[in-house]
C-alpha cells in the first residue's frame, strides 16, 4: 500500500453510532483517491486502530471501519491520527510482513528473557508461547491464498506479538525499557508489527470467504444446469411422438 501522499492530505470522520462506538471513514484531498485499494486501506486502518490502547473492537464494514473503544484510554484524536498512519505506510502487506519476519527471533528472544526475570510476575504468555514454539491451528483454508508461507509464519507469532504489546503497557517502565533496548525493538515496532499481523490475518480471510463464495457460486450454476440438462432428457424420452396423419386431409 505504497504512498507519497502526507496526512495532511486525509480527512478523517467519526460517525456516531453508540456510546463508545464509531464508524471511520476518511478521503484524500487529491486525485490519488480514485487510484486506492479500498479494501487494503480498510484492512490497513482496522488492524492499526485495533493496536490502541483501550480499543475493544475495529474491523472492516461495508463502508468503513467500525470502532468501539474506551474514551477514556483513546481519544477520537487519537483514532484519527492512527487511520492516517496506516494510509500513509510507505511499504505495502507483503514487504511489512517480510520485515516483520525478519525480526521474529528477537521477539522469541525477547519473550525466553521475560520468562527468565523474576522482576515479570506474572509470566507472560508470550514466553510460554516462545518456550513450545506451539500455536494454534490456523481453521484459515490458507494453502489456497496468495503468499501462503508468509502469512502461515505469521500468524504463528501473532499471540506472542500480542502478549508483548500489552507487557510493554502495563510492566514497569524500567523494565520494559531494558528488555527492549537489549533486543533493539521498540514499543512503536511492537504495535507496527502486532498491526500487520492481524492485517495478514485479516486478507487471509477475506480471500478465503470470496474464493468460496466463489466456488459455492459456480457450484450451484453447475447443479442448476444439470438439472435443467436432466429435465429436457426426460420431457424427451416421455413425450410421446406425434402420430402421423395417413388419412389426408378434407
Amino acid at each position: 500500500m505504497s504512498s507519497t501522499a502526507s496526512e495532511s492530505h486525509i480527512r478523517v470522520w467519526a460517525e456516531q453510532l453508540g456510546e463508545n462506538q464509531v464508524l471511520l471513514t476518511w478521503a484524500w484531498d487529491e486525485a490519488a483517491d480514485s487510484m486506492r485499494d479500498i479494501d487494503a486501506d480498510r484492512r490497513a486502518v482496522a488492524a492499526t486502530v485495533s493496536v490502541l490502547p483501550g480499543i475493544t473492537t475495529s474491523e472492516v464494514a461495508a463502508d468503513g471501519v467500525t470502532v468501539q473503544y474506551d474514551s477514556e484510554q483513546t481519544s477520537k484524536v487519537d483514532i484519527a491520527a492512527a487511520v492516517r498512519s496506516a494510509l500513509t505506510q510507505p511499504d505495502d502487506l507483503r514487504t511489512r510482513a517480510n520485515g516483520l519476519m525478519r525480526r521474529a527471533p528477537a521477539y522469541i528472544s525477547l519473550a525466553r528473557a521475560l520468562a527468565l526475570d523474576e522482576r515479570v510476575s506474572p509470566v507472560p504468555e508470550a514466553a510460554r508461547q516462545a518456550a513450545t514454539r506451539s500455536t494454534s491451528p490456523s481453521t484459515l483454508p490458507l494453502r489456497f491464498v496468495p503468499g501462503f508461507p508468509l502469512i502461515s509464519k505469521v500468524i504463528g507469532i501473532l499471540p506472542v506479538l500480542g502478549t508483548l504489546s500489552s507487557w510493554s503497557r502495563e510492566a514497569s517502565p524500567e523494565v520494559v525499557a531494558e528488555h527492549l533496548t537489549s533486543t533493539g525493538l521498540s514499543r512503536e515496532q511492537i504495535d507496527v508489527d502486532l498491526a500487520t499481523a492481524r492485517e495478514c490475518v485479516e486478507f487471509a480471510r477475506r480471500f478465503a470467504g470470496d474464493k468460496a463464495g466463489q466456488a459455492a457460486t459456480r457450484a450451484a450454476t453447475a447443479i442448476a444446469r444439470a438439472r435443467s440438462v436432466t429435465r429436457e432428457w426426460v420431457q424427451q424420452r416421455t413425450t410421446p411422438p406425434d402420430s402421423e396423419d395417413t388419412q389426408g386431409s378434407i
